[in-house]
């Protein structure tokens, strides 16, 4: 991971203001922007979840239906279950993010912008506020990918350069190196808080993609909706679903739905939600 501090209040990039699913919402006051950590864990929890539980019904029809159980295969067996308990602790670990990590505020009226972190508040004033080229390195389940985002927090005291606090949001392309993706959402950020909501443009097309990562879970009917191996009219759909992508979405199918499905009942079981807002955030 690697930051180059390069972005501050009091000087413009040049570059115009944009935003896209970055933004969960806008009002006169305060600025709400998306916290991607969250996404992250819903996407790594899903993973978990899934491929765990498809593993469990292969073992166990292996082992039960397909010959005869004797004790030493049991044996086998109940060492095998372990794994998915384990698997459970990363579960629980990757909800608890997504309960208790609230999402970005930017408060025009306190000048401060607010993020809560389970129990403890991280607060810190606009006027010291510097931003960062970041370039990260993630696994997407398959292999690992760089992505570039806009990091941010208060200017470093001399001698605390690694202590400082730092956020983050995607930039608005975050496979593109191009730094113009990040400025863009910088000055997103600068105009509201300088000059409030009312000259901002509107916020580009969301990616489809992450459709399911920034709503934390689907229902069955919008899982089927939004996997489905044909065009169901869904907005935006035409990022991914494009005919020579179509073969591809057909052999995903059941392992999607299954994964939707899967993650559908573990939120609805332990009550899976979006963290709220830290109320200092909402002062107006």
């Amino acid at each position: 991971m690697a930051m180059t501090w390069r972005f501050s209040r009091q000087t413009r990039t040049g570059v115009a203001p944009a935003i896209r699913d970055q933004l969960v919402s806008v009002d006169r006051d305060v600025l709400c922007l998306r916290n991607p950590s969250v996404a992250d864990s819903i996407f790594m929890g899903k993973m978990y979840i899934s491929m765990t539980l498809a593993g469990v019904f292969v073992i166990t029809y292996l082992v039960f239906f397909t010959g005869n159980v004797s004790a030493d295969l049991l044996i086998g067996y109940s060492i095998i279950m372990v794994f998915p308990a384990f698997v459970c602790i990363l579960v629980w670990y990757r909800i608890f993010f997504i309960k208790r990590f609230s999402n970005f505020y930017f408060n025009r009226k306190t000048r401060k912008v607010y993020y809560q972190r389970n129990k403890t508040l991280i607060a810190f004033d606009w006027a010291r506020t510097e931003g960062a080229e970041f370039v990260r390195n993630e696994f997407g389940g398959r292999s690992f990918s760089t992505n570039f985002a806009l990091a941010f927090g208060p200017r470093a005291a001399p001698g605390d350069e690694q202590d400082r606090t730092v956020l983050w949001v995607d930039s608005n392309a975050p496979n593109d190196p191009d730094p113009r993706y990040i400025a863009e959402v910088w000055e997103y950020i600068c105009q509201f808080m300088e000059k409030g909501p009312d000259h901002l443009p509107p916020p580009g097309e969301p990616n489809w993609w992450y459709v399911p990562l920034h709503r934390i879970c689907l229902t069955p009917a919008e899982a089927w909706r939004h996997y489905a191996p044909w065009r169901s009219g869904e907005p935006g759909e035409w990022q991914g679903k494009k005919n020579w992508l179509l073969p591809m979405w057909l052999i995903l199918f059941p392992y999607n739905l299954f994964s939707a499905l899967c993650w559908y009942v573990v939120c609805r079981v332990f009550n899976v939600r979006s963290a709220p807002p830290p109320a200092e955030a909402l002062e107006r």
